[in-house]
């Protein structure tokens, strides 16, 4: 799809001339030939110097692809990543190297990611080497400063990753990181494995870093509410496609598609009752049922089906409110009618492709 058919920037206000990340009609493909699956179908997103961009949905949505094809882990089948300019599309060997310095992942499992063989110091390093003009005498006193930027005495650089518990060795992958300076960090379910006090803490101390040093994130969960504690920006994606995005606040309190609604009605919320309430208020999914490939992915879980949405992929189109949305009836949802389950039963197909 060329950028024209796609219509406004899918990442939202963010314009081209000053992001620092930019993902356009990106695609990946696992497998070849007929037995391929798409993983990521044209999907596109940027983030500028300094902001934090939340990229959300359930397990299998193909946020973790995304961000693994961003950092060159998964090959691209085709659109293009630019990062400061430079297109990354498809860098390899030394180049890739290079740009570790400035371009980062914080990966989910802080068991698997560190590894145990090496001490912390030992793995802290690895992303220096690539800093040619970092004098090797200097490095040392980079891990100490990453290790103490993280909140750990500098003595771990010399321990190994099993002596640390599940939020230490987080903080360790994060100041893996940071250790080189980087403009950019992906950061995949950061807080996803580590208990709710542990997420907290995690949580705050990415905040501050990103004070601290200017940095900006892309930051990977399917939780909704820890995505909006710290970004700016949300991208909500479904089975390889961005259903809408928006201001972080906008797409919290407005949810225009009915995926993201699901996604807040989902989230965990410390109110028992007002967790049973908002439950009891969510709109009722329909039965996963399987619908021709040209359809709305969510289609298949839509309480708003229509025949319209079994036929086409809805474009993402701006909403009154200044989100975008790919659903042909977005701007319906949010009155009685559409929300009466009796208006469903004879939906009115004349006006199903608006």
């Amino acid at each position: 799809m060329s950028s024209e058919e796609r219509g406004p920037d899918e990442a939202g206000e963010t314009g081209h001339h000053r992001a620092l990340l930019n993902v356009r009609g990106l695609r990946v493909d696992y497998g070849r030939g007929r037995g391929a699956v798409r993983a990521i179908d044209d999907v596109s997103l940027s983030v500028a110097p300094g902001e934090t961009v939340g990229l959300v949905g359930e397990s299998g949505s193909g946020k973790s692809t995304i961000g693994r094809a961003i950092v060159g882990l998964t090959p691209v089948a085709d659109g293009a990543i630019t990062f400061a300019g430079e297109d990354i599309t498809h860098a390899r060997g030394g180049r890739r190297r290079e740009l570790s310095a400035s371009l980062q992942m914080v990966f989910q499992d802080p068991y698997s990611s560190l590894n145990p063989a090496k001490t912390v110091g030992a793995t802290l390093v690895e992303p220096l080497l690539a800093r040619r003009e970092i004098n090797p005498r200097e490095r040392p006193a980079l891990v100490r400063q990453a290790l103490e930027r993280v909140g750990l005495a500098p003595e771990a650089a010399g321990r190994y990753p099993a002596q640390f518990s599940g939020g230490q060795r987080q903080r360790i992958a994060i100041a893996r990181a940071l250790v080189a300076s980087p403009r950019l960090v992906v950061c995949d379910e950061p807080v996803s494995a580590l208990d709710l006090s542990i997420q907290a803490q995690v949580m705050n101390l990415l905040a501050d870093l990103q004070a601290e040093l200017g940095l900006s994130y892309l930051f990977i969960a399917h939780d909704l509410g820890v995505v909006r504690y710290l970004s700016q920006r949300i991208v909500v994606l479904y089975r390889g496609q961005v259903m809408e995005s928006g201001p972080a606040s906008l797409v919290y309190a407005r949810p225009a598609h009915p995926y993201t609604q699901a996604l807040i009605a989902a989230a965990p919320i410390p109110d028992p009752k007002a967790a049973r309430a908002r439950a009891a208020a969510a709109p009722r999914e329909q039965a996963e049922r399987n619908l021709p490939s040209e359809s709305c992915r969510f289609a298949s879980r839509c309480r708003y089906v229509i025949d319209a949405c079994t036929r086409q992929r809805p474009p993402l189109v701006p909403t009154q409110s200044g989100a975008l949305v790919a659903c042909l009836r977005h701007d319906e949802i949010g009155n009685p009618a559409a929300t009466d389950p009796a208006a469903h039963s004879q939906p009115d197909h004349s006006n199903a492709a608006r």
